[in-house]
């Protein structure tokens, strides 16, 4: 029998300790008002126009990770500097990886 430490990242005490953070959130700002999950597509132009003849982008995990990640950091800047839904008081998100696709949540 092993027992990990809450720093191997995947594992139950990991996770719990994730979960404890956010409560931590949720009792000092309250409960969240939105949640988002967004998706990276394999299909954006952007990465098509990026990959070399005859690349598929599932050989191309890099550009697809950059892409995702400067899509995100907009989207983060359109809801909490532009506020399109008002003033927040606290941002929590979560990047997830689930069968070769990045997604995230955030409240």
């Amino acid at each position: 029998m092993v027992i990990l430490p809450a720093t191997y990242i995947g594992n139950a005490k990991h996770m719990h300790e994730y979960a404890r953070y956010a409560m931590t959130y949720v009792r000092w700002d309250g409960r969240p008002d939105l949640f988002i999950t967004f998706t990276c597509n394999i299909a954006w132009s952007e990465i098509n126009e990026e990959l070399a003849h005859g690349q598929s982008p599932a050989d191309c995990h890099d550009l697809i990770a950059r892409l995702f990640s400067q899509k995100l950091i907009k989207l983060i800047d359109i809801i909490t500097k532009i506020c399109v839904y008002g003033e927040e008081n606290c941002c929590i998100y979560s990047i997830e990886l689930q069968k070769g696709v990045f997604r995230i949540l955030t409240s």
